[in-house]
């Protein structure tokens, strides 16, 4: 069963915010006040940075799913490509085919340059997350339908840049893990305080388990796409 990144997303931003929420506790006594005010404020710290990590998490799969189209379609052009060679088609039958090719190629051009995560283009961005540049340029300039190579070197740049996709996914998500463990030992302190925030923690948890089960997934869905790539290159 695909797992719902978004909604797995909305729903871990949504705990954070209730547990993190200074708002919620309703303390006279000075002293607790200080430790309540200072917890929080640690937690919302590290509830901006997990967010980060997870919004980049979620920004590389939309990615990665339009990417693994792209190269669908681009095994398409291959075949397609093939066909407009075989000598017991005419030249009308060919033509259709390199009608069909152009439509393909078209649509992978489109798909690239709309294609947006919170209302940024995916494939012309740039970004900073921790001390980390990160940068996700992909077009479809090189692309020449009455070049087989150019067709071919398209696709292996497709799948290199999905591998790479799928290192970053899993770095990131090992980094969302590590600060959902710290956000969490915050909250369990915080949680003394406000016990109604209890559920939200148990969450959290299983929000974060969701997340690295979906990252998993997809980087052993590229992880077998290399390989059987590796097998046809022989």
């Amino acid at each position: 069963m695909q797992i719902n990144t978004n909604n797995i997303l909305n729903n871990l931003q949504f705990n954070l915010a209730q547990v993190a929420d200074p708002s919620k506790v309703d303390n006279t006594d000075s002293a607790d006040k200080i430790l309540h005010d200072s917890i929080s404020s640690d937690m919302n710290s590290t509830k901006a940075e997990l967010m980060n990590y997870n919004d980049a998490i979620g920004y590389m799969q939309v990615a990665d799913g339009v990417l693994q189209g792209v190269s669908q379609q681009t095994d398409v052009l291959n075949k397609l490509d093939v066909a407009t060679h075989n000598d017991a088609l005419n030249s009308d039958q060919k033509s259709m085919l390199q009608d069909q090719m152009q439509q393909i190629t078209k649509g992978i051009s489109d798909t690239l340059s709309n294609t947006t995560y919170n209302g940024i283009n995916v494939f012309n961005n740039s970004f900073k997350l921790g001390d980390e540049d990160v940068s996700l340029q992909v077009k479809s300039d090189s692309l020449d339908i009455n070049n087989p190579k150019s067709i071919n070197d398209f696709q292996n740049y497709i799948n290199h840049t999905r591998s790479d996709i799928a290192s970053f996914s899993s770095s990131a998500s090992a980094k969302a893990n590590e600060l959902t463990t710290k956000f969490v030992n915050e909250a369990n302190s915080k949680a003394g305080m406000e016990p109604d925030i209890a559920n939200n923690v148990n969450n959290i948890k299983k929000d974060n388990l969701q997340l690295k089960a979906s990252t998993f997934a997809a980087a052993h869905n590229t992880d077998l796409l290399a390989q059987q790539m590796k097998t046809l290159l022989g």
